[in-house]
């Protein structure tokens, strides 16, 4: 199986990790979402995610991760919490991928994986700067 493969046909296995592995964790902002609203956050997440394996680009996990810190930011979020939520994604990818995909194409697997969300954290950040300064 490839990555892709692993996306459009397991999609449930790693947004049930992930939102598991969240709703453990139990951050100050995140806590307050339900479970479902905590799934539907990641589903959109893994759309984000998976337009930018399909084209190569990341514009569109930027795109989105411009949306989400402005949303968030407004609501009182501290950033470390939407590191702490994008890296429990990236893990439950990691994990789904050592599963699932291919022994041979692992490292590709997860390079890509962690070079998209890596981008997505690196706007999060620069947006957040941007918004404590105004």
């Amino acid at each position: 199986m490839t990555l892709l493969e692993l996306i459009y046909g397991k999609p449930e296995l790693i947004l049930q990790e992930a939102t598991n592995n969240l709703m453990r964790v139990q951050l100050p902002h995140y806590s307050k979402f339900r479970r479902e609203e905590i799934h539907k956050k990641y589903s959109s997440l893994l759309l984000a995610l998976t337009k930018c394996i399909e084209t190569k680009k990341c514009d569109d996990m930027i795109s989105y991760m411009d949306l989400i810190t402005d949303e968030r930011f407004v609501s009182g979020f501290e950033e470390e919490e939407i590191q702490i939520a994008l890296n429990i994604f990236e893990e439950a990818f990691w994990k789904n991928i050592r599963s699932h995909v291919d022994e041979r194409s692992h490292f590709e697997a997860k390079k890509t994986i962690t070079t998209i969300i890596d981008k997505a954290k690196e706007a999060m950040l620069e947006d957040y700067v941007t918004l404590k300064k105004s």
